[in-house]
């Protein structure tokens, strides 16, 4: 199975967000029991490191993203998915850019706690705990 975390719930595991750190962490650790595959944005992992730099600073940021990226892997996007992305009618542009990159990816999930802000998108949203539930 192919999943794709939004970046909220990557902050949810980095920042250790309460009270969604648990429900967010225990989908990374399912995924990683099941061998499920997990994709992430690229502009999603800037956020967190630059929210994650200004917290903890840059070498602990850097850290992080290296450990990131050993179980996670970049959805491979351009100008045709940002394109698309403009047509699914998704009011915020980010998550529209979200949708476009899981889509891309081939994903069964989009994993996150926004669903209603994907609800126009090509790819399934279900938060975490529901996510969970399915499986």
């Amino acid at each position: 199975m192919r999943v794709f975390l939004d970046t909220n719930i990557l902050l949810d595991i980095v920042e250790q967000r309460l009270p969604f750190y648990t429900a967010s962490q225990t989908v990374l650790d399912e995924c990683d029991q099941r061998g499920f595959e997990i994709f992430v944005a690229w502009h999603g992992i800037a956020t967190v490191f630059y929210i994650t730099a200004k917290k903890r600073g840059e070498v602990y940021a850097l850290e992080m993203i290296r450990d990131l990226l050993t179980w996670a892997t970049v959805a491979t996007v351009g100008q045709d998915e940002a394109r698309e992305a403009l047509g699914y009618g998704i009011t915020d542009y980010e998550d529209a850019l979200i949708a476009a990159a899981a889509s891309a990816s081939g994903v069964d999930w989009l994993i996150t706690r926004d669903e209603a802000g994907f609800l126009k998108g090509p790819v399934l949203p279900v938060n975490p705990t529901e996510f969970l539930q399915k499986l």
